[in-house]
């Protein structure tokens, strides 16, 4: 398979000569969402050219990473999608969206916004452990669309899904503020304030968020954050 090669028995080393090239993580991260067409690929990823598109498809499918399905009628069409061999990079790509989070605080001019990405980025940085038992909604706009992310904590730890189901509340909000309110950044009163999110439900039950996730301790231009989970486990000793 083409590509670069490096001339080490390394592990790593093997890894970056499958998934090291520019684009290709990004691939791989719209198909852990969903199979999709070439065109779905080009529409969301901006920026990549369709013949280095179809290079690095060709690439991960020599590899064993992706696979072609054609679909039947009435649709008719070709979507690309993950192997198992592809979905085994998922715990991989989280662990890189928990490092990269702490780069998010600061959207840059012309970004494309996505609620999808937003997903990511949360899942990776949900707290694995105990977490406060609350549900919330988020009506994430972004782009054309509107993404339902739904954000759950409880004994397991926080799930962020988009499945539909009972919540105390109800927030719409660009992903940039998603992400502020969930690091603690932005108080949900100062958000109201502000008219950068609207509120259906008990505003209250946002104030618990940043409890649920477990963002790196290294956000940048950061005020030392505090732990509320283990601050209140400390105050009942």
């Amino acid at each position: 398979m083409g590509g670069t090669r490096y001339p080490q028995f390394c592990a790593l080393a093997r890894a970056a000569e499958v998934v090291g090239e520019r684009w290709t993580l990004l691939i791989v991260r719209e198909l852990l969402a969903t199979p999709r067409r070439f065109a779905d690929l080009r529409e969301r990823l901006q920026g990549l050219s369709p013949s280095v598109l179809a290079e690095r498809l060709a690439r991960l499918e020599t590899a064993g990473l992706i696979a072609r399905r054609h679909l039947e009628a009435p649709t008719a069409i070709t979507v690309y999608e993950l192997t198992a061999a592809g979905r085994g990079l998922e715990p991989a790509l989280l662990a890189l969206a928990r490092w990269g989070a702490q780069r998010l605080l600061s959207p840059r001019s012309r970004e494309r916004l996505d609620g999808e990405w937003l997903r990511l980025a949360l899942r990776a940085c949900a707290r694995p452990a105990a977490s406060p038992a609350v549900a919330l909604q988020f009506r994430v706009r972004a782009h054309r669309t509107d993404v339902l992310l739904r954000i759950e904590g409880g004994p397991h730890g926080t799930q962020v899904t988009d499945a539909l189901g009972p919540t105390a509340v109800t927030v719409s909000a660009d992903p940039a503020t998603v992400i502020a309110l969930a690091t603690g950044r932005l108080a949900p009163s100062a958000a109201r304030r502000d008219r950068t999110i609207r509120i259906e439900g008990d505003p209250t039950a946002l104030d618990p968020l940043p409890a649920l996730f477990h963002f790196p301790d290294e956000l940048p231009h950061s005020p030392a954050r505090h732990d509320p989970i283990t601050e209140s486990r400390s105050n009942t000793t």
